[in-house]
């Protein structure tokens, strides 16, 4: 019996959009990535060596089964970013859900480790938050344990101190809003205070790393967020997508109906999807676009980066010692 083939939209046209509608993920990318030097210089006033500074990262994988190509794309750029900037950054890899847990808890208690990264999701039948209970939040990279993500629902409120945040955030959801806060046109359509509108935005995610973090952040800077997953019905996302202003997308369309198509004129398009999940009809509507191909994942790696600095000052700070 042969195995269906998983659905591949032709996304080719991708390359014609004309550049003036096209976010610019690399200068945003190269902007955050010296953000990041700077905070790994304040690291270093305190004595420690920036190759001192070492994060595990671990990559689940099943005996005799391939890793997911996603996830080793951005492996393979995470590490060599990391390494450029002087970091000891070291991939492991986890064949059970037992031996992930144990490396997780021996890299809380391993003092020569500032920060911890999974390659989600795991093919062990657990759940993130399962393997996230035991990542300590000063090592946490990734910004997806509860301390974490509870700090930051709590304490952004305008798109202005979104900005300013200095706490560890899902690096996925954060590359998102980095991205709008960086075009004034856009940033303009969020609020400055309780007495204007915001805007309606819709999701297509509901992940811990993406989907609802980014909801969390965006209400809390003055936008109507909605949700949608596998679950929502048909007419119902179809509603979202024609009153959307900025609609995200960053799950894989199975058949071409599942691509974002009817969106309303002028509407911001983000697809962090690894295949791409926009109908070229789409594009057309929009003011602005970013494409599953346009270096959202560097801002992504950057603000990584950036988190693995803040883990290192947070610990140098708790311990108020060098480590050797």
């Amino acid at each position: 019996m042969e195995t269906a083939k998983a659905f591949a939209p032709d996304m080719s046209w991708t390359k014609e959009i004309p550049q003036k509608k096209v976010l610019n993920c690399i200068s945003v990318a190269d902007e955050t990535f010296m953000q990041a030097d700077r905070k790994l210089s304040m690291v270093e006033r305190t004595g420690l060596d920036r190759d001192k500074i070492r994060v595990a990262a671990f990559m689940p994988r099943l005996p005799g089964q391939e890793i997911d190509p996603g996830a080793r794309r951005y492996a393979s750029y995470m590490g060599k970013k990391f390494r450029q900037h002087g970091l000891d950054f070291r991939v492991e890899e986890a064949s059970s859900a037992d031996t992930l847990e144990l490396m997780l808890m021996g890299a809380q208690v391993n003092e020569k480790i500032f920060g911890t990264f999974v390659f989600f999701p795991t093919p062990f039948g657990k759940t993130e938050d399962y393997f996230l209970r035991r990542v300590r939040p000063e090592k946490d990279i990734e910004g997806l344990t509860v301390e974490n993500t509870g700090r930051m629902a709590l304490n952004v409120k305008t798109v202005g101190e979104g900005e300013k945040y200095d706490g560890v955030v899902p690096c996925t959801a954060r590359a998102i809003l980095t991205l709008l806060n960086r075009h004034d046109s856009i940033k303009n359509l969020f609020p400055r205070d309780v007495t204007q509108p915001g805007p309606t935005v819709v999701v297509f995610n509901n992940s811990p790393r993406i989907g609802i973090p980014l909801q969390s952040m965006l209400m809390r800077i003055g936008a109507t967020v909605a949700l949608v997953h596998r679950q929502t019905q048909s007419d119902v996302k179809k509603h979202f997508l024609k009153t959307a202003d900025i609609v995200v997308t960053a799950f894989p369309a199975s058949c071409e109906e599942d691509l974002v198509r009817d969106v309303k004129p002028g509407a911001v398009l983000i697809d962090c999807s690894h295949g791409g999940n926009l109908h070229p009809e789409a594009v057309e509507r929009a003011s602005f676009v970013s494409t599953y191909d346009n270096h959202l994942g560097q801002i992504t790696t950057a603000l990584a980066l950036y988190n693995a600095a803040l883990c290192a000052q947070w610990q140098r700070g708790m311990h108020g010692e060098e480590h050797k």
